[in-house]
């Protein structure tokens, strides 16, 4: 059985991208495996795990980032930063609808998991990691 997938394309802010990747490489994630394990939990839940973001939150977020950039000598103010991550098109589809529910678009609300994981930490969602079963 072949799986169809999705390329999600999202230009995000270069230092809001640093910050999330250097977070999510101290609990061992790739961004594919963030963005694909919130495209799956819009799927399979359908709601949002956060509540919409305001535009001072946002800015809050944004400043966070670039502050972490510039601790790291690695900012880039300003500068935009193009991710492309395939997903499950079923998946896609259905986090898809979810989403118009909330008037956002993907791109939108990955950038706001972007910045509330900055501003929060933690991962807005459940995630859960399984392993396949031994082949024996």
């Amino acid at each position: 059985m072949q799986i169809i997938t999705r390329i999600i394309n999202v230009t995000l802010n270069s230092d809001l991208v640093f910050a999330v990747k250097k977070r999510l490489a101290k609990i061992g994630l790739s961004q594919g495996t963030f963005i694909n394990g919130f495209v799956h939990f819009l799927a399979n839940n359908r709601f949002l795990p956060f509540k919409k973001m305001t535009r001072k939150e946002e800015e809050t977020a944004q400043k966070i980032a670039t502050l972490n950039a510039l601790e790291e000598n690695v900012c880039e103010y300003d500068k935009k930063k193009k991710i492309q991550k395939s997903v499950n098109n079923s998946a896609y589809i259905a986090a898809k609808q979810v989403l118009q529910t909330c008037h956002l678009t993907m791109s939108r609300a990955i950038r706001m998991l972007y910045e509330k994981f900055v501003l929060s930490g933690e991962i807005p969602y459940q995630f859960i990691i399984s392993t396949p079963d031994p082949v024996y």
